[in-house]
């Protein structure tokens, strides 16, 4: 049998080309998740500022939180804190006396910009202010002096070279929130590229300007010469024995300098992994689809090896070894593309705000091990599929079936699109009824596979239906070639539906998910940020606004009220809110004396104007699920991991699975990285213009340099995140859907040069080849339209009960530009792949195509 495979391939390059380019593509997009999937495990982030130092003492960037029993200390889910966590800078005195310790030095920073001519001057994501002993850990190099006193201060060489400052100059800078000018006593070259821009102070400046002040960021550790870093590092550890904090060495020491770096991990390994989990998924379905055209193409022949001897183990067999063989070259070579395709999608997802671009790219040995053996697995599930049933069929049967191959029907075809079938209506049921929220979409995307699985198993059936229903309006539009085409379609159902199978497939897979995306989309906006009555909104680049800028604005012409705006996210520790473990609540800090007129919420107890120090307004099925109500205590756990006592004042309704703990604006702000509130929220009085009012704000605010004035479309909210992902998650299944239509097109173009005889028959009879091609362009169009109707279907199912829970209505929100654009690539792609093929094949002379070998 090999050496009949290895003939197969010679004679049927065609069918097999179409193989290897399944597996090639499926193995290049799985080496690329594989290299996002280690990215996100390995979370590399090569220190900046803190490159000279050897250990670096941080605290720890996740809470880890009981999954079902508080007192359970073993079963915890660690969760990424939404703000950066301090520590005692007094630890520096323990560390120090740690054997094989030089120095230890405590890093703390804060949010400072250099202005000039009333532009903030940042190089890289943002600009920070440091105490200068901490430069040692850079190293940086120093051109000029040290600042020794109050009012000095050090910049780094790309910030002096972009606000033109040297050495003496004087330069204001913004430090929460108020412009102060600074003598420039020496520029500071760093060790190399940073992606912050850093300013030193004196160490009366940190402590007067910085808002945490009495923390620390991080603690560097300088080691002695020739100590070992490992048992340094275990050392320290045992010193300190606090689970709070994390000793790092290597390139996990980049993590305290960049906290925000933790989170992506819980981001990117499960896009990563739903992505090739998705794409291995597609690529079986596709090489199955293949193969199995080009198995029914030869059942006259399989019928004939079997007439003479050969069995059905070794039909099998041949099968798979034709398959293995153009697998392992593709699979192969597919790790070609892989090399630069990962590298693109990391750029793609970091740009999109996914993962820090600071975490360090590893696409190592395991992806190219790892995406060679699932397309060759892919390949032998595919293999054994298509040869299955004709390895069974008696001889007999075998050739006088190879005409028209009526016979699909199978109990493991049926078996089985029954459960799939039950299993996609089961997910259909628990995002109606049980999930809330944007988590449905975690049962919404699965149910649209299962309902892909269970159409595609039966799609030789619900072909030969479809087309049967097409029948009489494609015959009265098109006349003979109309009816040629229906009767093609209809009698030629098992072979069409190898076509109709990818389009479904690719149909299905981007509607829905593209679809479930913009849905979700629209209800994060709508209920995270609808409920706050912004005519305007200011936002801050220099770290955020003074306490006074509130009541500023307050008092300008036109305003009827403006509140500061912080968000953020926490838990509930008390009483124990087990329903938000592993999605902590969305927290949004609002001015409490504002607080009912800028959000338009309508207490059902209490009242919002309460909303000042240590209190808090809960969602009505918070404090139902808490049994606590107006005047009762909680804790909650801020981004910080700090623990707050606060009493509630207010209860509110709220979109169930939206729902948002409402705080005081200042408290909210004193927990977060930058000690400030990044926003404040206006709303305009009765006959205002919002021209007039941004005049106004304008002159308002015009001695706070980098703030912007913008509509409510750049209020900020826990919804943010979804949005930044959106387009990631677009790209991605656009890529899927792209190589789903090359299997569409391999699948077509094998399928009609493979009708090459039928073809030269009907010509020798005297149909000309105008008429051919007509006959082709109607099948093409039946297939198309069968393909969009079935993978229709297949998302409607999924994305009417999603939108119903998440909007209340069950027209899904979205563009229909976007499904239309999928029908019309798909159609596109049906008849380029049918009709380009139907002309060249026709090329040939009649009586030579008539006799061809099939």
């Amino acid at each position: 049998m090999t050496y009949l495979a290895w003939r197969t391939l010679r004679y049927r390059k065609l069918a097999f080309i179409a193989t290897f380019i399944a597996v090639f593509f499926g193995v290049a997009l799985i080496v690329a998740c594989g290299g996002l999937m280690e990215t996100g495990i390995r979370m590399a982030v090569p220190p900046q500022r803190l490159a000279a130092a050897d250990v670096v003492v941080s605290g720890k960037q996740t809470y880890g939180v009981p999954k079902k029993d508080p007192q359970d200390t073993k079963n915890i889910k660690s969760v990424p804190l939404a703000e950066r966590y301090w520590i005692d800078p007094g630890l520096v005195g323990k560390i120090q006396g740690v054997p094989g310790v030089e120095r230890a030095v405590a890093e703390a920073s804060f949010a400072a910009t250099v202005v000039r001519n009333g532009a903030p001057v940042i190089v890289g994501t943002q600009s920070l202010g440091h105490r200068w002993e901490s430069a040692q850990l850079g190293p940086y190099r120093l051109d000029g002096q040290p600042p020794a006193q109050a009012g000095q201060v050090v910049l780094d060489r790309a910030v002096a070279k972009l606000a033109r400052i040297k050495v003496g100059d004087r330069v204001d800078v913004v430090v929460g929130g108020v412009q102060s000018s600074f003598q420039v006593t020496g520029i500071a070259a760093p060790p190399g590229e940073l992606s912050q821009s850093a300013l030193f102070f004196s160490d009366d400046d940190e402590r007067r300007l910085n808002p945490h002040t009495g923390t620390a960021d991080a603690i560097g550790v300088l080691a002695k010469p020739g100590t070992d870093l490992d048992a340094l590092r275990e050392r320290i550890e045992r010193t300190l024995a606090d689970r709070k904090l994390v000793v790092l060495t290597g390139d996990d020491r980049g993590a305290a300098e960049f906290p925000e770096a933790v989170g992506g991990q819980a981001q990117l390994i499960p896009l990563s992994g739903v992505f090739a989990g998705m794409t291995v998924f597609v690529a079986i379905f596709v090489v199955a689809s293949t193969l199995g055209l080009s198995v029914q193409q030869r059942q006259k022949e399989i019928a004939l090896l079997r007439s003479i001897g050969a069995t059905p183990r070794q039909i099998r067999a041949m099968v798979r070894r034709e398959a293995l063989v153009v697998a392992v070259g593709a699979a192969i070579l597919g790790c070609a593309p892989g090399v630069f395709l990962g590298p693109l999608l990391y750029d793609i997802v970091s740009d999109a705000g996914v993962i820090s671009p600071v975490v360090q790219f590893h696409q190592g040995f395991i992806p190219y091990l790892a995406a060679p053996a699932i397309g060759i697995f892919a390949a032998m599930v595919a293999a054994y599929v298509a040869g299955r049933r004709p390895s069974k069929t008696k001889p007999t049967a075998g050739i006088a079936e190879a005409a028209l191959q009526r016979k699909w029907v199978s109990w493991p075809r049926v078996v089985f699109s029954i459960l799939f079938f039950a299993a996609g209506f089961a997910l259909i049921l628990v995002t109606a009824i049980v999930m809330q929220g944007a988590v449905a979409s975690a049962t919404a995307g699965p149910a649209v596979m299962c309902w892909a699985i269970s159409i595609a198993l039966i799609s030789p059936g619900l072909t030969r239906l479809l087309a049967g229903v097409l029948s009489l309006p494609v015959r009265a539009f098109f006349g003979l070639a109309g009816y040629l085409g229906t009767v093609n379609v209809r009698t030629r159902a098992v072979r069409v539906a190898s076509a109709v199978t990818p389009i479904m497939l690719a149909v299905a897979l981007a509607v829905a998910n593209f679809y479930l995306q913009t849905t979700q989309n629209e209800a994060a906006e709508r209920y995270y940020s609808d409920n706050l009555r912004a005519d305007l909104v200011l936002s801050s680049t220099t770290g955020g606004f003074p306490a006074d800028t509130v009541e500023a604005i307050r008092s300008a012409p036109g305003v009827e009220e403006a509140s500061a705006y912080v968000t953020s996210a926490g838990w509930i520790n008390k009483p124990y809110d087990g329903s938000h473990v592993e999605s902590p609540w969305p927290l949004q800090g609002v001015s409490g004396a504002s607080a009912a007129g800028i959000t338009g919420v309508r207490t059902s107890d209490g009242n919002l104007g309460d909303l000042r120090g240590d209190t808090v307004a809960l969602p009505e099925v918070a404090g139902k699920n808490l049994n606590v109500g107006v005047g009762d205590q909680i804790t909650l756990r801020l981004g910080d991991r700090s623990a707050v006592d606060l009493r509630v004042v207010a209860l509110y309704p709220a979109k169930k699975g939206f729902e948002t703990i409402l705080l005081p604006a200042d408290l909210l702000a004193a927990h977060s990285t930058t000690g400030l509130s990044r926003q404040i929220l206006v709303t305009a009085e009765p006959g205002t213009s919002r021209d007039a009012l941004t005049a106004s704000l304008r002159e308002k605010v015009a001695g706070n340099p980098g703030t912007m004035i913008e509509g409510r479309e750049a209020i900020t909210t826990f919804a943010e995140r979804t949005k930044t992902q959106a387009w990631v998650n677009y790209l991605l299944v656009a890529l899927v859907a792209g190589y789903t239509m090359i299997s569409v097109a391999n699948t077509l173009i094998v399928a009609t040069a493979g009708r090459r005889r039928e073809l030269g028959m009907q010509r020798l009879i005297g149909a000309t080849r105008k008429q051919a091609l007509q006959m082709l362009s109607v099948e093409a169009g039946m297939v198309a339209v069968i393909g969009v109707v079935l993978g229709t279907i297949a998302s409607i199912a999924t994305l009417m009960p999603f939108s119903i829970v998440v909007l209340g209505r069950p027209v899904p929100s979205g563009p229909i530009w976007i499904y239309l654009a999928v029908v019309a690539g798909a159609t596109v792609l049906a008849f380029a792949a049918t009709v380009l093929p139907g002309r060249r094949v026709m090329l040939s002379r009649p009586a030579e195509a008539a006799v061809a070998v099939e």
